[in-house]
């Protein structure tokens, strides 16, 4: 297990929660924000993201995300896009993509910057698990792409 900082002990009870056989593989807290994201890699190819503090769950892969659609072809929650978008971006510069078991947790204010927040999370630990280094200017530059070319499109 990979862990960057100190992370709160809800985080892990929410993964335990959420995901009652596994243990994380990856922790990481989101760069500039009080956001923290903890992950198992998944064989199959799909994301499945856990947002307890919104009571929250959706899945989703490359396919489904570039329709903004979960894998049960539902449309994909507003907070969802974010991740999704990251994906799609990263995948745009030839990163290798592979499936994630996810649950975030933070305490930054409910609704477009906790959103917002999901995606920085979801890009830092993108760059966490590919040893990729990383600004949170760059993470903030990324997640505004996504915002501006996927979410509100």
């Amino acid at each position: 297990m990979t862990i960057s900082g100190d992370p709160p002990v809800r985080l892990l009870m929410a993964f335990q929660q959420a995901f009652p056989s596994l243990t994380p593989e990856w922790i990481v807290q989101a760069a500039g924000r009080d956001m923290w994201v903890a992950a198992i890699a998944d064989s199959h190819d799909k994301f499945t993201v856990a947002v307890p503090d919104m009571e929250a769950r959706a899945a989703f892969n490359v396919r489904s995300a570039k329709t903004k659609t979960t894998t049960m072809n539902r449309p994909l929650p507003h907070w969802a896009r974010y991740p999704a978008g990251v994906l799609l971006v990263l995948r745009d510069f030839d990163a290798e993509i592979i499936g994630l078991q996810v649950v975030v947790v933070g305490t930054e204010p409910p609704g477009p910057r906790y959103e917002h927040a999901i995606g920085m999370a979801f890009a830092a630990l993108w760059h966490h698990i590919h040893q990729k280094p990383y600004t949170t200017e760059a993470l903030l530059e990324l997640v505004e792409r996504v915002r501006r070319d996927y979410v509100e499109t």
